[in-house]
């Protein structure tokens, strides 16, 4: 009896999700006719491999500095003064993209890096979505209501933040950490979300089947959420990859002007360690790969961004 009533409530589960399955493969179908969405994907897929397996991308760990070998000995004043060292493959040792003024492989800095990019790009995205999303379909659904008008006067004095300024008051006030960077990130960048949400919801809220949930005494919290949410999720996934990239762009803007975590490896940091050290024109092995690596993960972004929004453009089906 158990185990047919587990084959009933599968089976009930396929069917109820079987829908969305098909929409889900029909999106993905589309999204791989886009050569600049498939390129950003294979894009962001290798940064997520850096991440999660550095040690297979490089051969050597943070700690490895040139020359010291495996006797941990410390530089000669000869060779100290051959840092930044130019790319090297084997003689006197391996750094494809050379080292910096420490000796730390630039490549190795590269790799490690990838995560904490990541990390911040996923996580202000997320956070924006959180607060844009259900405030744009709390909008939406009580549109051209006190509801709508209160949300509308917060936006109104969240526009009015200047993105970057914000950014420094708030790090400045609250110290300098990447939680701090991600939470000023994500405050100022919900509002186009809570917008474009709230418009795609007064269409969607006049729908038949919205009525007709309507009728069959469905609360106004499971309309939006069970039965409006998952016709803007698509959406939210276009906005979501526009912020990630946004965020990672900002806290490389922000480690440039020194208001960032000096305890966490970044991109923007080996920048900003070159600017402060005084090697901007001496060794372009440091200064152009860190800059190719966030010029990289956020195109990689907007390119999933770009073809997600073509996807799920009505006018383009």
């Amino acid at each position: 009896m158990s185990t047919t009533r587990q084959y009933l409530d599968l089976d009930t589960v396929k069917k109820r999700w079987a829908p969305r399955v098909r929409r889900a493969k029909r999106m993905w179908s589309r999204f791989t006719t886009h050569k600049m969405g498939v390129l950003g994907v294979l894009i962001l897929l290798t940064f997520i491999l850096m991440a999660l397996f550095p040690g297979a991308f490089t051969r050597h760990s943070l700690e490895w500095q040139a020359y010291l070998g495996t006797d941990n000995l410390r530089h000669t004043a000869a060779q100290r003064e051959t840092l930044p060292h130019p790319p090297a493959f084997g003689d006197p040792f391996w750094a494809p993209l050379g080292t910096n003024q420490s000796g730390q492989s630039i490549w190795t800095l590269i790799v490690y890096s990838a995560d904490t990019a990541l990390y911040i790009g996923f996580a202000a995205g997320l956070l924006s979505s959180l607060v844009g999303v259900p405030l744009g379909l709390i909008r939406g659904y009580y549109g051209d209501t006190w509801v709508d008008g209160l949300i509308q006067r917060l936006v109104d004095v969240f526009y009015g933040l200047p993105f970057l300024p914000f950014l420094i008051v708030l790090v400045a006030i609250r110290g300098v950490s990447t939680t701090n960077i991600i939470l000023g990130i994500a405050i100022t960048s919900w509002l186009n979300q809570c917008i474009i949400i709230r418009g795609e919801t007064l269409s969607l809220k006049e729908r038949s089947y919205v009525d007709s949930a309507k009728v069959a005494g469905a609360s106004d919290a499971r309309v939006v959420f069970r039965h409006i949410l998952p016709n803007v999720l698509p959406l939210t996934f276009v906005f979501l990859a526009q912020d990630a990239a946004t965020a990672i762009l900002a806290q490389a803007s922000l480690a440039y002007l020194g208001l960032a975590d000096f305890t966490t490896i970044s991109w923007g940091m080996m920048i900003q360690n070159i600017q402060s050290q005084g090697y901007v024109f001496q060794a372009w092995w440091w200064l152009i790969p860190p800059g190719l690596a966030i010029a990289a993960i956020a195109a990689a972004f907007y390119f999933i961004g770009y073809s997600m929004e073509d996807v799920t453009n009505p006018q383009g089906t």
